[in-house]
C-alpha cells in the first residue's frame, strides 16, 4: 500500500522554520557580497565631443585599495566599442597613495605616448579626476604624477 509522505507524517515546524532561515540569510549574503562594489567609468566617445557612461562591478582586490583598483581598470580602458582611451596603451598605475582627503597618482611614462583612439594627455587626466571624485567622494583633491613629476 503505498502511502503519501506528506499526508502520513507532519514535518515539524521548526525544521521548516531553520530552511526558510538559511535560505533567507545565503540570499541576502549572495546579493550584498557577490558582485562587489558597483562603479560608473566615463569615457570619451569616438562619435564625437560625447561621453559614454560604463558600470562595472570591482570586487574586492586584497592586494590593492580600492581606488587603486579603480584606477588599474579605467587605464584598460572601456569595454564598449566606439570609445577612445584616456592614455596610450601600456599606461600603468605606479602607485596610488591616500593621504586623508588627498590622492595622489603616479602615472607611468607610457602616458606621453600617443596613438589611435587616445584623447589628449590633459584631458586624459581631467577625465580621470572627474571618474575619481564621482566614485570616490571623499577626495577633495587629486593629484596626477608622470615618473614623479606634477603633471597639469
Amino acid at each position: 500500500m503505498k502511502t503519501n509522505f506528506f499526508s502520513t507524517k507532519k514535518i515539524p515546524f521548526y525544521i521548516v522554520f531553520v530552511l526558510a532561515l538559511v535560505l533567507m540569510l545565503s540570499l541576502i549574503w549572495f546579493f550584498c557580497n557577490a558582485h562587489g562594489k558597483r562603479r560608473t567609468f566615463v569615457f570619451p566617445s569616438a562619435d564625437g565631443g560625447k561621453n559614454v557612461v560604463e558600470t562595472r562591478y570591482l570586487p574586492k582586490n586584497p592586494n590593492k585599495t580600492a581606488v587603486h583598483y579603480y584606477v588599474d581598470e579605467i587605464l584598460l580602458g572601456s569595454s564598449i566599442e566606439r570609445t577612445m582611451m584616456l592614455f596610450a596603451p601600456g599606461t600603468k598605475a605606479l602607485s596610488c597613495i591616500e593621504n586623508d582627503k588627498c590622492l595622489y597618482i603616479n602615472l607611468s611614462s607610457d602616458v606621453i605616448s600617443s596613438g589611435d583612439d587616445v584623447i589628449s594627455i590633459k584631458d586624459g587626466i581631467k577625465l580621470l579626476k572627474e571618474n575619481i571624485s564621482h566614485n570616490f567622494k571623499k577626495f577633495k583633491t587629486i593629484e596626477v604624477f608622470v615618473d614623479g613629476k606634477h603633471a597639469f
